[in-house]
């Protein structure tokens, strides 16, 4: 059984790449065994991945054709979430943020789909991608909130 791996953690991110570049990739880039880095994407397990290894999957990652440094961008995303406070009094504004973006990406994704210009299909992928940052920033604005106790 795979072992569930919530997003937004280091263990969601490394197993990420490793999909794109393998996990014995992973390991030579780190200098450590295969087992090292799949103990580091295990949630139960005590040790994690190092910041400088992160910084060296997130080149090879772009170098395999990522379209971002997976580590950086987690580390950024954790980083503005504790620095906005309240994950509640925020989600109002966050929605909103989602809304907007996906609209704009979903007008932009008509025009493309009825169109031949090649600047017109990278808008569509410019406000896809903003599309899915806001609403991943959502989801991390949502793991923010408090849980009602069972």
């Amino acid at each position: 059984m795979t072992k569930r791996r919530e997003p937004l953690t280091y263990q969601h991110t490394l197993t990420k790449v490793a999909a794109r570049i393998g996990w014995d990739r992973c390991a030579h880039i780190c200098g450590v065994s295969e087992r090292s880095v799949r103990n580091w994407s295990d949630p139960d397990c005590e040790t994690e991945i190092r910041m400088i290894d992160a910084e060296r999957l997130d080149r090879a990652y772009l170098e395999h054709g990522g379209e971002c440094a997976p580590f950086h961008h987690l580390m950024t995303l954790r980083l503005e979430l504790s620095a906005k406070g309240s994950a509640a009094t925020c989600m109002f504004s966050i929605a909103s943020s989602v809304a907007k973006e996906s609209g704009e990406a979903i007008a932009a994704l008509v025009a493309a789909a009825g169109s031949l210009d090649d600047t017109t299909r990278r808008a569509a992928v410019k406000e896809g991608e903003e599309a899915i940052a806001a609403l991943t920033h959502a989801m991390a604005a949502l793991a923010r909130l408090p849980v009602e106790a069972a």
